[in-house]
């Protein structure tokens, strides 16, 4: 990706005071790019312990109807950052909505640019949801050449994709789509059920990877009480098909590798491990370092249901040494 041209040594400075703030905030960015050139905020929500010497996920969303902001967004989406150890960064897309569209991949480019120049993103782990247009313009970025290449993408989550639009995937480079988790309530209208079900269709006819992930008694919403776990179900499919067919395969940090679902939990949580690993311990251990349970090695669940509310560790230890990942219990 290009790097954002910052022609103001005051505005760079202003960037590298911003990289060391963590929580929930937003700042705006003047893009001057030969093909942007736009004022736009950016909502992000960086975990509070943060380390400059580790490498993140970086997971970005773009919001939906005008009724619901890029800040909402990202509220909705902070879950992740205990889920994944991920950033979370929701650019303002309100005036990306209609004639503009094609204009939201290089709002994403540069957007991305903009957070790898603040933290320490891994570029191999950057994933894209979206929610009703916001899901229209996340498939636009992922599957879209019209208006820049395909991004290099982990995966992606259009969540009731937004219907009418000129722009349409192109399915000749569908080699280049990462793997997609298509939502979409039943509850919805037939028009936003029929627009996730035909992307899903195309994608799986045109030899791509992509689950239809249908979910009872849900609108054209995100804020219903599963939402965490289906979320997770999604991450954890997109993980799948880099063990499956070893897409994309990142030599870099295994702990990556490593996925745990539903996350948050309150009953039972799954464990997604590459194959190779030689699983020789599992166990859980609170803040304190305590351990509060055990699992099977050959085991790829675990009970969680008796621990009480908190953020957890799970540890997964192996001749190659030992793996972590945060779980909360909620």
């Amino acid at each position: 990706m290009n790097k954002i041209a910052c022609s103001l040594s005051l505005l760079f400075i202003s960037l590298f005071v911003v990289s060391q703030e963590t929580g929930s905030f937003e700042i705006s960015v003047d893009f001057q790019e030969t093909d942007y050139v736009e004022t736009r905020s950016l909502y992000y929500y960086v975990p509070t312990d943060y380390d400059a010497a580790q490498s993140y996920k970086l997971v970005v969303g773009f919001r939906g109807g005008p009724n619901s902001d890029a800040g909402n967004f990202r509220d909705q989406l902070t879950f992740l950052s205990d889920s994944l150890g991920a950033i979370i960064m929701c650019p303002e897309n309100a005036e990306h909505f209609w004639s503009e569209e094609g204009l939201t991949k290089q709002l994403f480019q540069y957007s991305v640019d903009t957070t790898m120049a603040l933290y320490n993103i891994d570029p191999d782990y950057i994933y894209l949801t979206g929610l009703s247009y916001g899901g229209r313009h996340a498939v636009i970025v992922s599957m879209d050449t019209d208006n820049g290449p395909i991004p290099n993408l982990r995966g992606v989550i259009p969540f009731a994709a937004g219907s009418e639009s000129d722009l349409q995937p192109n399915y000749e480079d569908i080699s280049a789509f990462p793997p997609a988790c298509i939502c979409i309530g039943l509850n919805d209208s037939q028009n936003f059920i029929s627009v996730s079900n035909n992307i899903h269709n195309e994608i799986q006819a045109n030899g791509g990877m992509s689950i239809l992930n249908e979910i009872e008694g849900v609108g054209h919403t995100v804020e219903f009480p599963t939402y965490h776990s289906e979320m997770m179900e999604c991450f954890a499919f997109i993980e799948e098909q880099y063990e499956v067919v070893g897409i994309k395969e990142n030599s870099g940090d295994r702990e990556k590798n490593f996925l745990v679902h539903p996350n948050p939990s309150s009953d039972q949580v799954s464990f997604v491990l590459p194959a190779e690993w030689e699983v020789q311990r599992i166990y859980v251990m609170d803040s304190a370092g305590t351990v509060m349970c055990h699992g099977e090695k050959d085991e790829r669940t675990m009970d969680v249901h008796h621990l009480p509310v908190g953020l957890y560790t799970i540890v997964i230890q192996t001749l190659d040494g030992q793996m972590t990942q945060k779980l909360l219990v909620e």
